[in-house]
Formats: C-alpha cells, sequence, structure tokens
C-alpha cells in the first residue's frame, strides 16, 4: 500500500533531496511539520505557519493589482508586464507564453522556489 501524504509534505521532501541530497523518510518530515507547528494532522498549513511566513499560500484572489499579484509569483517580475492580461478577475498569460513556460520547467532552468510558483500558477491554468 502506498500512502499519500500532503502537498506541503511532498513540497518539503523535494525540497530536502534538492537542497541536501539527503533520502528522508516522507514519514519522518510529516511527524516534524506537525510537531513543529507547520501543518495540522490533516496536512493543512497552521495560521501560525502562514503569519509567520514559513509556508506560502498561493491563494490567488480575484482583481489583485499587477503588483499585487507579483507579490504573490515573484517569478514574473522578471518578464515583461505586456504578457499577462486581467481576464475575469485574474491575471492570465497567453497559450504561447504557457508553453514556454512548461517546456522551461521541463528542462528545469528554475530554482525550487521559481518552480513551485509557476507550478501554482500553472496549476489551476
Amino acid at each position: 500500500m502506498q500512502i499519500i501524504y500532503p502537498p506541503l509534505v511532498e513540497d518539503c521532501f523535494n525540497y530536502q533531496q534538492e537542497k541536501n541530497g539527503i533520502l528522508l523518510e516522507k514519514s519522518q518530515i510529516y511527524k516534524d511539520m506537525v510537531a513543529a507547528g507547520l501543518i495540522t494532522q490533516t496536512g493543512m498549513p497552521t495560521e501560525s505557519a502562514l503569519e509567520n511566513g514559513m509556508i506560502k499560500d498561493f491563494y490567488e484572489e480575484k482583481d489583485l493589482s499587477f503588483e499585487d499579484f507579483l507579490a504573490l509569483y515573484p517569478i514574473f517580475i522578471n518578464y515583461d508586464a505586456d504578457l499577462f492580461q486581467q481576464i475575469d478577475g485574474f491575471w492570465e498569460i497567453t497559450l504561447d507564453f504557457k508553453n514556454e513556460l512548461l517546456q522551461a520547467l521541463a528542462a528545469n532552468v528554475f530554482d525550487y522556489d521559481e518552480t513551485l510558483q509557476l507550478q501554482m500558477y500553472l496549476e489551476e491554468r
């Protein structure tokens, strides 16, 4: 039987793998994150972890200003603002730009934080 861990545990596991190259047990990461008050037993971030910036919430509210959008996804600061258009209250990109980002993700050209930001942005699009 394969255990499915919460996304935050998976993210922490992947981050530790990339940064340290150490093989850790996901079960221990889960226990440590709960004990440290980063996540609840159901895998949700705690208010404390969110308030202290230990876990970032990528919830994108409708009608964000472009500056607030860039604060949520700072990787896009590196791109021309003309690539973005607010549609139905959300900042969207062209299909060509999306494909360009997906190719760059597949080629591993971004660091961990940039990759996570792009994955979160593209997840719902």
